[in-house]
């Protein structure tokens, strides 16, 4: 399966699509406007204030992959910078998800490497704490495992169970073909009250 064909739909319609595809808290928000990602999970879990584990995870990479980690929600440390962010850009990433804050921002962008994150704080992280690679995470009560697909917008991002991936892509199409139904249909007069039959609700 080609991942890439995820980033040509936005995480609306895949929230739209499937019952199982969930979204992450809108807190996590993209550092680059306009700017989709999509790929397979490459997994990592920080004790705040650390980042050995993201430096592993990125090192065991493969291209294509979005780097998701677990910062344990933290606002006071930005244990990813733009060097990591060169690394990942060396290693074929198609971009990052932090469920923290991360550094060197302005630097970042320039560079054009996607990161999804919930700030930004310039404090440094140590790496005396290994923590943990390739484990299955919980962001704010949405469960993430090594393998699922993020697709990450304006809006946000979402998690696609790997196992569903097909049959998201498959219905996520029918979705966006029924959307340019519903816009030709409203472009020729109609009212969303008809077209959706609410007018007596």
């Amino acid at each position: 399966m080609d991942f890439s064909d995820f980033a040509r739909y936005p995480t609306g319609n895949l929230c739209n699509a499937h019952g199982e595809v969930r979204a992450l808290s809108s807190t996590i928000r993209p550092l680059i406007a306009n700017r989709r990602i999509a790929g397979p999970a490459r997994t990592a879990r920080i004790t705040p204030g650390q980042n050995a584990a993201i430096h592993r995870a990125i090192h065991k990479a493969a291209p294509g992959e979005i780097l998701v980690v677990d910062g344990g929600a933290s606002a006071r440390f930005g244990p990813f910078g733009d060097l990591l962010a060169e690394f990942c850009k060396m290693r074929g990433l198609a971009g990052a998800v932090f469920d923290c804050t991360i550094r060197d921002s302005a630097d970042i962008a320039a560079m054009g490497f996607q990161v999804f994150a919930t700030g930004r704080h310039p404090q440094a992280a140590a790496k005396s704490a290994p923590g943990e690679t390739d484990v299955i995470l919980d962001l704010a009560g949405v469960r993430v495992a090594p393998g699922d697909i993020l697709v990450g917008d304006d809006d946000g991002v979402v998690v696609i169970p790997r196992a569903l991936a097909g049959e998201v892509l498959d219905r996520v199409a029918a979705v966006a073909r029924r959307e340019e139904t519903i816009r030709s249909r409203i472009l020729a007069g109609e009212s969303t009250c008809e077209i959706f039959d609410i007018s007596n609700i």
